[in-house]
Parts: structure tokens; C-alpha cells; sequence
């Protein structure tokens, strides 16, 4: 599927269950960079697990990155909210679904949680692992790479100076460039601020190696009228090189979705 945002072209891939019309529509918000890589098949195999269970899914690709046009450094999320309300109307056009949700990893969450508060047609919000706080994003990501850089560095290979990342403004994030306006803008997302005007029913997905919800995830999901937070066992599907088991992540969500919409599990 192509379809226009901000005079850009955007390509996305449509699962349509077997019965027509879907019971809902989901939008699916893939994570920031390297991230949107590693989780690239997890999104696929939740795709075609919705589709089995009735709903329509839309997975997309912002502008700048994956197959749609545009220039990733000259991107960011305010162009990407602006796709995201363009993918989210045509996924209603498209699907005809009584209800729609969105789903997004990561960053992802975050724009999808930001979306819900304007979105007054959303029936449901699931966010998987959520960036709550752009700056401690920014933090740990920018340690990861300095680490990941000397360990480089130290067998032989090259990397960009940290004098000249300084001097052009950028950082690197596991290979992408990323430019100083669009870690300005990810440092002003603050999902932990106050509460939340959305009003449906929103799953915050804690995924990690620990039984036991986060401080931050349970304080973003009671942030919520209807916010619900569980624990899930599972490697990080959005950082893990090769093929990853995300059985653990999909059945919490299809439980959910059930529970939620009353789907049938595939």
C-alpha cells in the first residue's frame, strides 16, 4: 500500500483477516531506528496473529524511513505524528472497522500514546516497552553507543571521532546519524507528566527478564482511566540480533485483545 503524508510518499503492508468486514482496525507504530530493524519480524508475526484472531491490521513505514520516501535526518517525530494521523484515517477508510487501536514498540508507544489523546474515534491502546521519558531514552542509548564505539575502536576498527559527532551536532545511534533537531524532539516526550485524557482501555506491555512491572510502566499505565500494566517475560525484541522467540509479547497482547474486544484467539 502507498499513500501520501506531508508530500511524502509512504509504504506500508495491509493484513486483512478471512471474514470481512475485521471486527477492529490497529495501526501498528514501529520503534526509532536500529530498533525498528531488530523488531521488524515481531511486528509481522503480531500482524498475521491479529489478522487470524479478525482484525485489520496496517503496518507502515514513517517518512525517512524503511521503504517510504523522504531523508531519515531530515525527518523526526513532529513529521511523524503527522504521518501517523494520515495512517491512522486511512486505516478506517480502509478496514470499515466498528473499532480501531493502535499498537507501537518503543518510540512507536510513544506517538501512538500521544496520538490517543487527540484520537477521539481510538477503542483501544497497546503499547509495548514505551519510551516514557525522551531524555533518559537519549541518555541510555547515546551510553550504549560510546560503549559499543570504544569496544570498536578498540579492535581495529574505525568509528566517527566523538569531537567531530560534537562539532555536526550528531550522535550516533547504532549506525544512524542522528542529527541535534530530532534529539531535541525526542527529549521533549514526556509520557509520565500528568494524566492521561484518553479515556479507553490502554495495556502497558513491561517486556524484560524481571516477573515484576517497572516503577515507570506501572506509573504511566495508573496515568490512565482504564490503564492496565503487566510483566512479560521476554528478551528485547527491539535490540536482539537474529531471530527472537516473541511468543511471550504476542499472547499477552492477543489475551488482551480477547479480553478487550472479545476477539477469537488464532
Amino acid at each position: 500500500m502507498e499513500f501520501e503524508s506531508g508530500g511524502f510518499t509512504l509504504r506500508g503492508v495491509v493484513h486483512r483477516p478471512v471474514q470481512e468486514p475485521p471486527v477492529a482496525g490497529i495501526v501498528f507504530v514501529h520503534p526509532f531506528a536500529e530498533e525498528k530493524k531488530s523488531s521488524y519480524r515481531v511486528f509481522v508475526e503480531m500482524a498475521r496473529a491479529a489478522a487470524d484472531a479478525g482484525c485489520g491490521v496496517l503496518r507502515f513505514d514513517f517518512r525517512g524511513c524503511g521503504d517510504s520516501e523522504g531523508l531519515f535526518e531530515e525527518a523526526g517525530p513532529e513529521a511523524w505524528r503527522g504521518d501517523l494521523r494520515r495512517a491512522f484515517s486511512l486505516a478506517k477508510e480502509t478496514f470499515g472497522a466498528p473499532r480501531m487501536g493502535l499498537l507501537g514498540l518503543r518510540l512507536g508507544a510513544a506517538l501512538a500514546a500521544e496520538l490517543a489523546e487527540e484520537e477521539l474515534e481510538l477503542a483501544f491502546l497497546l503499547l509495548w516497552e514505551p519510551v516514557a521519558e525522551g531524555e533518559r531514552y537519549l541518555s541510555l542509548t547515546m551510553r550504549r553507543s560510546m560503549l559499543r564505539r570504544k569496544l570498536t575502536e578498540h579492535e581495529g576498527g574505525e568509528a566517527l571521532a566523538e569531537e567531530e559527532e560534537e562539532e555536526a551536532g550528531e550522535v550516533d545511534f547504532d549506525g544512524y546519524l542522528v542529527p541535534a533537531e530530532i534529539q531535541r524532539q525526542i527529549a521533549e516526550i514526556d509520557l509520565l507528566a500528568e494524566s492521561k485524557a484518553y479515556p479507553g482501555p490502554t495495556l502497558v506491555l513491561n517486556l524484560s527478564g524481571r516477573s515484576k512491572v517497572a516503577p515507570a510502566v506501572e506509573k504511566l499505565a495508573s496515568r490512565y482511566v482504564s490503564g492496565e500494566a503487566q510483566a512479560v517475560r521476554q528478551e528485547p525484541i527491539w535490540s536482539t540480533v537474529g531471530l527472537v522467540d516473541a511468543t511471550p509479547t504476542i499472547t499477552a497482547s492477543l489475551e488482551w485483545l480477547r479480553k478487550t474486544l472479545g476477539l477469537r484467539l488464532p
